[in-house]
């Protein structure tokens, strides 16, 4: 399959996660595509997953800042490495 060039920065994060999740499925990744290796049966809801697991790394770095900015201003504790 192939991976939009706008999604790229986040492939890394989304194999690790989908790789947690699916330890059976062998999983190769180049440039902008990654190939998935298990039984035709399970490949629509695996590619499925593997979008999902991509949007979510995507949703969770670009909301990062603000969840820890929301998270300091109510507990009132700024973070320990800045």
């Amino acid at each position: 399959m192939s991976i939009e060039p706008e999604l790229c920065p986040w492939l890394a994060g989304a194999v690790a996660r989908f790789h947690y999740l699916y330890p059976n499925v062998h999983l190769s990744v180049s440039d902008q595509s990654v190939t998935l290796a298990t039984s035709d049966d399970q490949m629509p809801a695996l590619v499925q997953d593997f979008m999902f697991c991509l949007y979510r790394q995507k949703i969770y770095s670009e909301t990062l800042p603000l969840r820890t900015m929301l998270i300091e201003g109510v507990t009132g504790f700024a973070s320990r490495s800045a």
